[in-house]
């Protein structure tokens, strides 16, 4: 090590790229050194220092890395520091923390399945696109080259630094029974909330109907979304048009429809695409299945139509406020003979994509528009949409997907849905269209525009503390892997039935037909009170904290898996007794939580709580025997009780820690805010 210190301070009189390449020595000199855990430059303080510096940015090169926080730590001057590292290494802090997180990111290449977008962001860099260009200047090529190019000499690193990069993720990994995690509230990055920008409000007949209309407002007001997603635009219902003639079109409803959200300050995302209305019991079980859509009669009726709506909305309603919206060219590949936007005998989706591309492009440029959406298990499909697009200039400005945890087979020319036994279902899917963009060179937005854990709309667990904790969980492992991600429904509305006579009837929606609010309504509304900075984030739980404050928001959990005999029947859980008996147990488990580097003083830690006993519907509901006649005052005594339970305590940091320990149930999730007496 001394050699590659030495190498650092003789600079006088050598080439640039003589001298990238000691750098490159040095860098992976001190790398190397942190990794195996050996000493080196033991013989003064400033050695020390540099085992810190070095140390520092080994573990925190996944975060935020500053040398303004370590000099604090030391107690030291940050520019006393930055001449030491520049001293002993021959390069600025700055740098080096680009070489050792490009170090980490080829090791990934070499060594892991994962994507670039992965890879950059467990190594430090905001996106691909800035990784790939630090890349390129010390490796002259992209990650996705240089990967290639590895597999090719079929080289990979070597077993001790394979087996050490193990050993210390198995270190960081949870152990709740004996050792607590330890957070370190000086070591942040920024926290991207995905899941309340977008909701799922179903065709945009539902919006002149006073009960969406109500609980649209409710969703937007009470969980911040600023979206709401519609589609079936020129429906029957809508009466715009006959599909047969260009012309004489009728805009009353549609009107009504978006003047609604308009005057609410909601912003549409206008799915153009056409599906049936529709509920299912479970996959391949249809409840009822009814076509609302118009059948456009050929392509020139098609595009006379689409051109005369974008018009229209944009006399209406203004440039200004039009461009903020987000539009969708969906796919709709299970319906996919049905739902063509016109008849042809030569349809082709990505054709039809790009004519209606150019026609919103053509009047409003700088418009949002993306696509195809049901992509998740047509790997073929989406390849060949995104080199068709970058073809053909109507690149889209994000990719949307449809996201269920379900695969397919195909069989006799019929393709066939089961539940999946993946546990890591839509961590893989993310993954693997992630590899496609990267393979396509296309680096744009990914929107999970519907996602729940069923596609029934009559599953009682939609109903359960199951589907809080699930989406919780999952939401918190993919926070890195999608720009957007929306639940499939904002209500349980949309899905109406004759059936639908009890409070609840296992339907989708966020919140039921007479707005109780669902577990999940209150996992997300936990959720929205995280705080702007992120300190951590594992299978457990998510730690947080709010920008220039002593104020720490955590989120802690404990999602149990159901039985594989589930898995086996394909959704049928068609009564509210049936939920309890598909789990296996009902064990606690314990978080232990250390907050360190905090300010020393009194702190207030107030819980929320949801579980079986605190906000579920399902087992408020079972106090009643599951009644199905229930009166007014039932509904709306279920409606106040159905709500997280809230406490508060106080406690004292000591030597910088607050120590917290978090008892969870199976399914329950607790909110934690920490702070200070005398925070503000």
């Amino acid at each position: 090590m001394e050699n590659w210190i030495q190498i650092g301070n003789n600079q006088k009189n050598k080439t640039d790229r003589f001298r990238e390449t000691e750098r490159s020595y040095i860098v992976q000199g001190l790398v190397s050194v942190w990794i195996t855990g050996k000493g080196f430059l033991q013989t003064n303080s400033d050695d020390v220092r540099m085992r810190q510096i070095v140390k520092y940015v080994g573990e925190n090169r996944q975060n935020h890395v500053s040398l303004s926080e370590l000099a604090d730590e030391l107690f030291t001057a940050t520019s006393t520091l930055s001449r030491l590292f520049q001293r002993q290494t021959g390069m600025k802090f700055a740098e080096f923390v680009n070489r050792v997180r490009i170090y980490f990111a080829a090791e990934d290449l070499m060594t892991t399945s994962k994507t670039v977008t992965k890879i950059a962001v467990d190594n430090g860099f905001s996106n691909a696109s800035v990784m790939n260009r630090v890349f390129r200047q010390y490796y002259q090529c992209t990650p996705v080259e240089y990967r290639e190019k590895k597999k090719e000499e079929k080289e990979c690193t070597t077993p001790t630094k394979k087996e050490n990069r193990d050993k210390r993720n198995k270190n960081k990994s949870l152990d709740t029974e004996n050792s607590a995690i330890e957070v370190n509230v000086r070591r942040k990055s920024k926290l991207t909330k995905i899941w309340n920008q977008v909701v799922n409000i179903g065709s945009v007949y539902n919006l002149t109907l006073a009960n969406l209309q109500y609980h649209t407002i409710y969703l937007t007001e009470t969980l911040g979304f600023s979206y709401v997603r519609i589609w079936n635009v020129f429906s029957k219902k809508m009466m715009i048009t006959d599909g047969k003639t260009q012309g004489n079109y009728n805009y009353d409803m549609i009107d009504l429809a978006l003047d609604f959200l308009v005057s609410h300050h909601i912003k549409p995302f206008v799915d153009l695409g056409r599906r049936p209305d529709t509920a299912l019991s479970s996959m391949g079980n249809t409840l009822y299945f009814e076509e609302e859509c118009i059948v456009f009669q050929s392509k020139d009726i098609w595009i006379a139509m689409l051109k005369d709506f974008i018009h229209h909305i944009i006399k209406r309603y203004g440039k200004e406020e039009v461009v903020q919206w987000k539009f969708e060219l969906s796919s709709d590949i299970v319906h996919f003979a049905r739902n063509q936007y016109y008849i042809d005998k030569e349809y082709d989706y990505k054709e039809c994509y790009r004519s209606s591309y150019q026609v919103i492009k053509k009047a409003l440029p700088d418009a949002c528009v993306g696509g195809p959406s049901d992509v998740t298990n047509d790997v073929k499909f989406l390849h060949e949409y995104l080199q068709y697009s970058k073809e053909n200039n109507c690149l889209p400005e994000f990719i949307s997907i449809l996201l269920f945890p379900y695969d397919s087979s195909r069989k006799d020319g019929k393709v066939n849905y089961y539940r999946t036994q993946s546990e890591n279902y839509e961590y893989e899917k993310l993954q693997s269209i992630h590899q496609i963009m990267e393979e396509g060179e296309v680096d744009i937005p990914l929107y999970v525009v519907e996602w729940n854990s069923s596609i029934s709309n009559r599953n009682f667990l939609n109903d359960s503390c199951f589907r809080a904790s699930y989406i919780t969980k999952k939401i918190i492992e993919i926070l890195s892997m999608a720009d957007m991600v929306c639940l499939w429904m904002g209500s349980d509305w949309v899905s109406n039935y004759f059936d639908m006579k009890r409070i609840a009837n296992g339907g989708s929606g966020l919140i039921t037909k007479d707005t109780i609010r669902k577990p999940v309504y209150f996992a997300l509304q936990f959720l929205n009170q995280l705080g702007e900075e992120l300190l951590l984030h594992n299978e457990e739980l998510i730690v947080t904290k709010e920008i220039g404050k002593d104020v720490y928001h955590i989120i802690g959990f404990h999602y149990q898996r159901y039985e594989d005999t589930y898995v086996v029947a394909n959704d049928p859980i068609d009564s509210p007794e049936k939920v309890e008996k598909i789990f296996l147990t009902n064990q606690e488990c314990n978080i232990d939580l250390v907050l360190k580097n905090v300010v020393d003083g009194n702190y207030t830690i107030t819980s929320n709580r949801i579980c079986r006993e605190k906000g579920s519907i399902l087992d408020e509901w079972k106090k009643f025997q599951y009644e199905e006649t229930l009166t007014n005052e039932d509904i709306k005594y279920l409606r106040e009780i159905t709500q997280p339970e809230r406490r508060m305590e106080g406690v004292m940091s000591v030597e910088g820690m607050v120590q917290i320990r978090m008892t969870l149930r199976g399914q329950e999730i607790i909110l934690l805010h920490v702070s200070k007496d005398d925070a503000c």
